[in-house]
């Protein structure tokens, strides 16, 4: 396996349940998890793909409030609700402690709590909703592109922040040797599928995740010391749910 299939492989089986054929048994070095950052967007291509394929194959025969759910539960399966579970531990942080200490602790506990759970049911709420008017408008390229855009927002966050814990933990090998060679490699993915699939609302989606980014990136340092893979995912859940919802309120258009 090629150096770039590794780190592709390397991607989808980090970001999914998924993996590809003949992957390489090669033990791979911190650097290929950063530079598997260049691909996250290729990977929500994929499964923004299998969300698409999956609303116009039961939208025929259900209601769109069902379709609706039924993509939630695609997105999760295939994602084993990695990234929501940085939104629920990101949430039990800020909302349980005022230090950086403590809050890092939360963040490590496997338990959920008041705020993580809430946060869980608001975030997949506003999706469902947001999926349901999409599935009414008849719009499913919002379904292929998002996914990509909301990775590309999480390399973003990732690059040149300070890494939260001295001690390590999941994200800090994608954190520390990500470069902007990752980054932009990323963009050249995420931005051709955006404007093909958007059109000239591709622009506002651009202007939602550099609003997002700034924010994660502000409210890490200020409230973290830094970011962690909790942050990351959490960032990608919020950059999903943001864009769903604009894409709704531009169906119109």
């Amino acid at each position: 396996m090629t150096p770039m299939w590794h780190r592709i492989s390397l991607a989808l089986s980090f970001l999914t349940v998924l993996h590809l054929p003949g992957r390489s048994k090669t033990p791979f070095a911190e650097e290929d998890l950063a530079r598997s950052f260049a691909h996250f967007p290729t990977v929500g291509l994929l499964l923004g793909l299998a969300a698409a394929l999956t609303a116009a194959l039961l939208s025929p025969f259900l209601p769109s409030a069902v379709t609706a759910v039924w993509l939630l539960i695609v997105s999760v399966v295939l994602t084993r609700g990695l990234h929501l579970d940085g939104l629920a531990d990101l949430a039990d942080a800020l909302g349980g402690a005022f230090d950086h200490p403590t809050r890092l602790d939360i963040m490590k506990d496997s338990r959920i709590g008041t705020f993580g759970a809430v946060a869980l049911m608001l975030c997949l709420a506003a999706k469902a909703a947001a999926f349901k008017s999409l599935l009414d408008a008849s719009q499913l390229a919002p379904f292929v592109a998002i996914p990509a855009l909301s990775r590309y927002a999480m390399a973003m966050v990732a690059f040149r922040i300070p890494y939260a814990r001295a001690s390590g933990g999941l994200g800090r090998p994608f954190i520390e040797h990500l470069s902007r060679k990752e980054l932009t490699a990323a963009g050249f993915v995420a931005a051709p599928a955006a404007f093909i699939l958007l059109g000239f609302t591709a622009f506002a989606h651009f202007a939602a995740i550099l609003l997002i980014v700034l924010f994660f990136r502000r409210l890490a340092i200020r409230t973290l010391g830094g970011v962690t893979g909790d942050v990351l995912g959490a960032s990608n859940e919020v950059a999903e749910t943001a864009l769903y919802t604009l894409a709704a309120a531009l169906s119109p258009i």
